[in-house]
């Protein structure tokens, strides 16, 4: 593997499951490499270390990194690409990668799919594996997905890794097929800003003839920044599979989508895209049916439970930008709607939702912090809705169990990260549920 030649020292910034399986990985294949183990903030609990690595916390992590004292670090996703650190580290002559690189070092390119985007692409990626399994082929699924790169082995006939930005920003290898579902201001604080992580995003989009990039077609970002690129087939339009109306389309022609389980228009355009990645990859007989039935979600997008006293409520905790709440009150839009918003202050622009709250049947709202603050107050002084800033999701249930009514539905859907108050979006989801269980 290039990237290890002529290198001997190696440290790995980051020890949760991905610095666990870079250690493992580095071990195992290159036993000579003096090897240390980089952490920003003591862990609770890291488990035993081998005698032979180095653990080095906080300042002491930080200076070795600047100094130029490693040949190589290979650093986690949740770091960002431009701490000062990593720089002045460069400056020195350091080498920078990731585990994502080294496993497509290792691996190569053939038969990748690489799927990204804003919001979906988990669903996305998912749907790709669970087509192309039904076409009788024979492959994984890796990636963002829970389970480390570098612990994955390429498939048979295929290979589909869902990419993060954090994973993009220095990916130094191009897939066959790059799928790109939509592109939403995000994740600015790590990127340094929304311009910079559309351009790290769209680093997995290559010019280059010999790789296809399925975008979306109804994506406007997409398509401003995708004009020139030559390779780029539109996806989810008329020419291809196509989501209108809530229904699916192959060019004019409606496709039997009987037993889908996925709820929302954004969820078949998840599926529109899906498929043209299947037709980019060279399976096309999914023209008239796309039999789905036995696909389920994962949790927290759009999750749909009882409270005991049968009252309908939606977890829908991955959502952590305004697009995402939209795309939830849709699919909800018939239905009169108590809704819980709010989480982590990002700096986003909520004025296109603001605005499509009055024109839903949107009964009161409960705002968290941090984002409720300010929600709260243009919520107060523009419109009519109930609404109220709550301390605690505790409170934001209690709030709407006093207002609410059989026929409603309670939607956790926050359009902000969880950060602060939560470990993370999944920890957030779980307390809604147990809360709404127990309150309403």
């Amino acid at each position: 593997m290039q990237t290890l030649n002529n290198v001997s020292r190696v440290g790995i910034w980051g020890y949760g499951r991905e610095g666990r399986s870079v250690l493992e990985f580095l071990r195992k294949n290159f036993p000579r490499l003096t090897v240390s183990v980089l952490v920003d903030v003591a862990p609770g609990h890291i488990g035993e270390m081998p005698s032979d690595v180095q653990l080095l916390v906080g300042d002491k992590a930080t200076a070795s990194i600047r100094s130029g004292f490693f040949d190589l670090i290979i650093k986690s996703p949740g770091i960002s690409l431009y701490r000062r650190e990593i720089t002045e580290a460069k400056k020195n002559g350091v080498k920078v990668t990731s585990s994502t690189n080294l496993w497509f070092e290792k691996n190569g390119v053939v038969g990748v799919i690489g799927v990204t985007g804003t919001k979906g692409k988990s669903t996305s990626s998912r749907l790709i594996h669970s087509l192309l399994g039904q076409a009788g082929l024979e492959g994984i699924i890796a990636g963002n997905v829970g389970i480390p790169i570098l612990d994955c082995i390429p498939g048979k006939d295929y290979t589909v890794i869902e990419l993060s930005s954090y994973q993009i920003a220095d990916l130094c290898h191009a897939a066959p097929i790059a799928v790109i579902g939509n592109l939403y201001p995000e994740h600015g604080p790590w990127h340094g800003g929304h311009e910079q992580y559309f351009h790290d995003k769209l680093r997995i989009a290559h010019r280059n003839t010999d790789q296809i990039v399925v975008a979306n077609s109804m994506d406007d970002r997409l398509r401003v920044l995708l004009a020139d690129y030559s390779n780029v087939v539109w996806g989810n339009s008329e020419s291809g599979f196509s989501a209108k109306g809530g229904r699916l389309f192959y060019g004019q022609q409606p496709v039997d989508t009987a037993g889908f389980p996925l709820q929302g228009e954004h969820n078949l355009i998840n599926l529109a895209m899906a498929l043209g990645a299947c037709e980019a990859f060279g399976v096309r007989q999914f023209h008239k049916k796309v039999d789905l039935s036995s696909f389920t979600q994962l949790p927290h997008r759009l999750e749909e439970f009882s409270s005991r006293s049968g009252m309908l409520c939606v977890n829908d905790s991955i959502s952590t930008i305004p697009e995402a709440v939209i795309a939830a009150l849709k699919t909800y839009q018939h239905r009169d709607i108590l809704l819980i918003l709010g989480g982590t202050e990002r700096g986003q622009d909520y004025d296109e939702l603001l605005s499509f709250l009055q024109r839903i049947h949107v009964r009161a709202v409960a705002l968290l912090p941090e984002t409720g603050h300010r929600l709260h107050e243009a919520i107060r002084t523009t419109t009519s809705l109930d609404s109220t800033l709550a301390s605690d999701m505790e409170s934001a249930i209690t709030f709407l169990s006093s207002r609410a009514k059989s026929n409603d539905i309670v939607l956790l859907s926050p359009g902000a990260p969880s950060f602060g108050g939560f470990t993370d979006f999944e920890e957030r989801g779980k307390i809604f549920q147990e809360l709404c269980r127990d309150l309403l």
